[in-house]
């Protein structure tokens, strides 16, 4: 998970590009410790060179308060970070096209029977993650606390947990871990930058699931659900015509996509007339 902070010269505070106060900074440096202690910080202050506003200080204080690694910036779009010697280097673009691919997949002839035991599992609770090998991972729902509870109140205004929905997530499922060994969930959170927000959803309460979109899985992966994340990285490696043949199988087609530059999620697809919310009309 990773957050990204600016302080503007007037002491305005930006998380991840939208105004913030410290009350809101907090919850969202609470809850991204909470779901991955190595979440890391990307930090700009404007007009770097003069003095700082009292918030640069607050901000920073609270950072260091929440034990976060923090990288800094000069430039206003994260597009580079400052060493320890104060010399700006080029940051390496995220989801590069280098480190991502579609993952090479076991094929299955059972692969519906396959999906029907991770939904199952997502409906008891879990966030499940299907892996290339088709055996699936188990992360079990997060003991309560305040800092989820503040996660949940976000992911509630999304999705309302007064019902019940199916999430299914597009995302890259190869982590770097040793063969045999289960990933933590740093290295998950460092394949899936969105994952704090499935694990918010998941911790409401909904069904949620993440494969890789290969072709031979997306109708089993897609079934009933009621909205679909996808990784922007993996967007591009996804067979042409894949959102028409995913919404085909999904009981509410509602499509969205996860800008990992951004960090902001845009509808492709959207079930019900709405402009400004999903809607469930299924």
């Amino acid at each position: 998970m990773r957050l990204k902070i600016s302080v503007l010269a007037t002491g305005a505070i930006l998380l991840n590009g939208k105004p913030a106060d410290v009350e809101q900074l907090d919850s969202a440096l609470s809850a991204a410790r909470q779901v991955n202690p190595a979440s890391q910080i990307w930090y700009y202050r404007e007009a770097g060179a003069g003095p700082p506003p009292p918030q640069a200080k607050t901000v920073v204080q609270r950072i260091v308060q929440y034990k976060l690694p923090i990288s800094l910036s000069s430039k206003p779009d994260f597009s580079d970070w400052v060493d320890a010697k104060g010399v700006s280097r080029p940051r390496t673009p995220e989801g590069a096209a280098a480190a991502i691919r579609m993952p090479d997949v076991s094929s299955r002839s059972d692969i519906h029977e396959v999906l029907a035991k991770v939904r199952a599992a997502a409906n008891s609770g879990a966030l499940v993650i299907l892996k290339p090998d088709r055996t699936h991972l188990v992360m079990p729902r997060l003991p309560q606390s305040a800092e989820l509870e503040t996660m949940a109140d976000q992911m509630n205004r999304m999705i309302p947990a007064s019902t019940k929905r199916n999430i299914a997530a597009i995302a890259y499922t190869i982590f770097e871990c040793a063969p045999g060994v289960a990933p933590t969930l740093p290295e998950i959170s460092k394949a899936i930058p969105f994952l704090g927000i499935l694990v918010g959803l998941s911790y409401i309460g909904h069904a949620v699931w993440i494969f890789e979109g290969h072709t031979s899985t997306l109708a089993a992966g897609c079934r009933d659900a009621d909205v679909l994340l996808v990784d922007s990285v993996m967007r591009p490696l996804l067979a042409t015509g894949w959102d028409a043949d995913a919404a085909r199988c999904m009981r509410n087609p509602n499509i969205l996509v996860h800008d990992r530059t951004t960090f902001q999620l845009a509808a492709i697809r959207k079930a019900g007339e709405a402009a400004d919310k999903l809607q469930f009309p299924n």
